[in-house]
């Protein structure tokens, strides 16, 4: 059987000094993720193409 540490049983509380931290995002990603016309022309983009797979799926583009 494997030892444990005491520290790796305890109870995890967050924002703790304990606690694992995590990777911040820089700045870079932050501003692309609040940059509207950004967020505009993705889902532009992602609507466009769900409009091409399901025009395939409904038989467009299907030989008679």
């Amino acid at each position: 059987m494997e030892d444990k540490n005491i520290k790796d049983l305890t109870e995890y509380v967050p924002y703790s000094k304990e606690a694992r931290s995590f990777m911040a995002p820089t700045k870079y990603t932050v501003f692309i993720r609040t940059f509207i016309p950004w967020q505009l022309f993705k889902f532009a983009y992602y609507n466009l193409k769900m409009l091409k797979v399901l025009s395939k799926g409904h038989g467009r583009f299907l030989d008679d």
